[in-house]
C-alpha cells in the first residue's frame, strides 16, 4: 500500500548536522549508499553534504555539486581523491542509490537515480592505493558543520556489498526490505528519531535539525497479492 509517511529531516544549509563520532563497519572493499533527497539548493559552499564516512580523514563522501542538479561523490586515494558527479533535480524527492568497489584505482562508482540508471562522468581519476575510514559519520555536514546541506534527507541506508539493481529499487521503495549486509539505517522521520534501525545501534545525535513538511513518495509496506478462495459447491450440484 503506498501511502504518505509523517515527515522527513530538514538541514537548513548552515548548521545541521546528524552524526556518530564512534561508529565502525564502514571500513569495507564495496559498499552501496542508498537515501531519499531534497535538495532546496546548493548546500553551504555549494558542497552541500549528504554523507560522511569517516569524520577525522574524510574517507569517502557524497554531497551536492556546486552545480544545480548535480550531486558529488568522492573516494580518498592515497596520493589522488577520486571524484565522480552525476544529475539529480534539485527541489524534487530523488531516490539515491550508488555502489563502489574501492579495491581497484580502475572501478567507478554506479549511480542510480529514480530507479534508473544515471551517467556517472569521472571527475578526477584516483591514484594510490584507497584510504581507509576511520570510525564515525556525518549525514547532511561534515563533523564541522562546513558543508550543510539544504533540504530534506529521508532513510539513509549504508551496505557493505554491491547491491543489485533490484535490491536498491526495494530498499528504497520499501525501507527495511533489504537486510543482508546493512550496516546503518536512519529512518530520519523528525529530528526525534535518529536511531538505527539496522540493529547495529549506531544511533546519531542532531544539531539544529528540524521537521520537514514534504515527505519522499515511499511505500509503507509490502503490496499483497490476494488469491481468490474457490467457491465450495455442494455435493448434490456436482456433475
Amino acid at each position: 500500500l503506498k501511502g504518505v509517511v509523517p515527515s522527513a529531516i530538514d538541514f537548513n544549509g548552515t548548521t545541521s548536522k546528524l552524526e556518530n563520532t564512534t561508529a565502525s563497519g564502514f571500513d569495507v572493499a564495496a559498499y552501496t549508499i542508498l537515501a531519499w533527497v531534497l535538495a532546496d539548493g546548493q548546500g553551504e559552499g555549494g558542497f552541500g553534504c549528504i554523507f560522511l564516512a569517516d569524520e577525522t580523514g574524510d574517507a569517502f563522501n557524497l554531497s551536492h555539486q556546486n552545480a544545480a542538479n548535480t550531486l558529488r561523490f568522492q573516494a580518498e586515494f592515497s596520493t589522488t581523491r577520486g571524484s565522480w558527479t552525476f544529475p539529480a533535480t534539485d527541489g524534487q524527492w530523488n531516490a539515491i542509490a550508488l555502489s563502489y568497489d574501492r579495491s581497484s584505482v580502475l572501478n567507478d562508482p554506479v549511480a542510480r537515480v529514480n530507479f534508473a540508471s544515471v551517467t556517472v562522468s569521472e571527475a578526477a581519476t584516483p591514484v594510490g592505493t584507497a584510504v581507509s575510514p576511520a570510525t564515525g559519520y556525518c549525514v547532511g555536514n561534515r563533523s564541522a558543520q562546513t558543508t550543510t546541506w539544504d533540504g530534506g534527507i529521508r532513510h539513509f541506508q549504508f551496505f557493505s556489498r554491491i547491491l543489485s539493481d533490484a535490491e536498491k529499487d526495494a530498499a528504497l521503495q520499501y525501507p527495511g526490505s533489504v537486510t543482508n549486509g546493512m550496516v546503518l539505517w536512519l529512518k530520519m522521520p523528525d529530528a526525534s528519531d535518529l536511531n538505527d534501525y539496522s540493529g547495529n545501534g549506531l544511533n546519531g545525535t542532531g544539531t539544529a535539525l528540524a521537521a520537514r513538511g514534504s515527505d519522499p513518495p515511499i511505500y509503507l509496506e509490502r503490496p499483497r497479492i490476494v488469491v481468490p478462495r474457490m467457491a465450495i459447491v455442494p455435493a448434490a450440484m456436482r456433475n
